[in-house]
């Protein structure tokens, strides 16, 4: 008696009456569920053990194991209709226990509403865009590896990605041969989503028509799914990708516009994927003159394909566009180099955060609450009418 009186039922009936009337208001057609599969699996396994358990009362009586049972240990009884309703009545209680199991299910599948609507937040970040050259050339086998220099440049880019994971950087990423392709167009900050879509991204877009049989790519390093086709492409063109890159940074310049441009531009670097063999220096040198001017840091993974060293020009020096980064303030990283990525991770985590105004328009309401709800009230109701039955069944 004391443990109840100190209970507030006055507040429990409070709370189950807010309970119900959020249950009765909810629009369950809006509903969303981002683990369906989940509770679906669940659902079936609770099913088999189900069915198991049937099976196994059954073929108990079938063959004769209920033990407190003989043909010979009393009157026979006929299953007369009263008989029949009084064993439906006394199962009743057992079949309701289905609706707040199927309501813990509904709440294992993660329901959610989907709001949109927009929410303006501040935050410290790095702001990168990411190039990844994707011509003919990156389907060159790698040293003396078999594997094409384009998959050693998804593995090197993956690898970064996931030493950058809880970084918080903004990034967008685009692929390159003679023309730039959006993978992922403007800036976001979804780790997850960039990191899918920078390994669905194809390693190769090239101009040759392949047949597509299996004779043709077997010898190919780059895998037929990986190969996109597309004309006039497969030549290794920089200058209109950088052009892009540029008009993407402007326009996210002109977007902050709470914060000053000095302040915007500290964290902002170009990260590119490339052997570096590109068609077009003259104009290309430009565009990292202009990226200079904005204090975009540029950074290179070089795919060395055929030795460990930086590629030499006739007179000796290295290639003209490595050197314009490394004039420009940037850095090189060969891929040869076990701790190259290391190195990249390290330089960009060197940049000055900047602090950006970020709208957020998707969210996602939790609903599992209404169905444990569900369930505890029908429990609620069903348990003392299964006591109230088995004091029937056993008085």
């Amino acid at each position: 008696m004391e443990f109840l009186s100190n209970f507030n039922f006055e507040e429990i009936k409070i709370i189950l009456q807010r309970g119900w009337q959020d249950l009765v208001n909810t629009d369950f057609y809006q509903l969303n569920f981002s683990e369906a599969d989940l509770a679906l699996k669940v659902g079936i396994a609770l099913f088999i053990l189900i069915l198991l358990k049937v099976a196994w009362i059954l073929t108990g009586r079938w063959l004769g194991w209920e033990n407190y049972s003989r043909k010979d240990s009393g009157h026979f009884i006929s299953k007369s209709e009263a008989y029949l309703l009084a064993r439906l009545i006394l199962i009743i209680p057992t079949l309701a226990l289905a609706l707040p199991l199927l309501a813990i299910l509904f709440a294992i599948a993660n329901p959610y509403f989907s709001i949109t609507k927009e929410e303006k937040i501040f935050i410290e970040t790095r702001t990168r865009i990411d190039l990844r050259d994707v011509s003919s050339s990156m389907g060159f086998k790698f040293q003396n590896t078999g594997k094409a220099n384009a998959e050693i440049a998804v593995t090197a880019h993956l690898k970064f990605l996931e030493m950058r994971r809880g970084k918080k950087d903004r990034t967008a990423f685009w692929v390159f041969s003679n023309d730039p392709y959006p993978v992922q167009e403007d800036f976001i900050i979804d780790d997850e989503l960039y990191y899918l879509k920078v390994y669905d991204a194809p390693w190769e877009i090239g101009g040759a028509d392949y047949d597509g049989t299996e004779k043709t790519w077997e010898t190919y390093p780059v895998p037929y799914p990986r190969y996109l086709y597309v004309t006039g492409q497969g030549g290794t063109r920089l200058s209109q990708t950088l052009k892009v890159a540029i008009q993407i940074f402007d326009s996210d310049v002109k977007k902050q516009k709470s914060l000053p441009y000095q302040k915007l531009s500290a964290g902002r670097s170009i990260l590119i994927i490339t052997d570096a063999d590109i068609a077009d220096f003259s104009e290309t040198k430009v565009d990292f003159e202009a990226l200079s001017k904005r204090r975009i840091r540029p950074y290179i993974i070089f795919i060395n394909g055929e030795n460990d060293q930086l590629p030499t020009d006739e007179s000796g020096g290295i290639s003209p566009l490595l050197q314009e980064v490394l004039d420009r303030g940037g850095k090189i990283f060969t891929v040869s180099d076990k701790n190259a990525i290391d190195r990249a991770y390290q330089e960009i985590d060197k940049l000055e955060k900047e602090k950006v105004e970020v709208v957020k328009k998707s969210f996602k309401i939790p609903a599992f609450q209404k169905f444990i709800f569900l369930a505890i009230i029908v429990l609620i109701a069903v348990i003392p009418i299964g006591l109230f039955v088995q004091l029937l069944k056993y008085p």
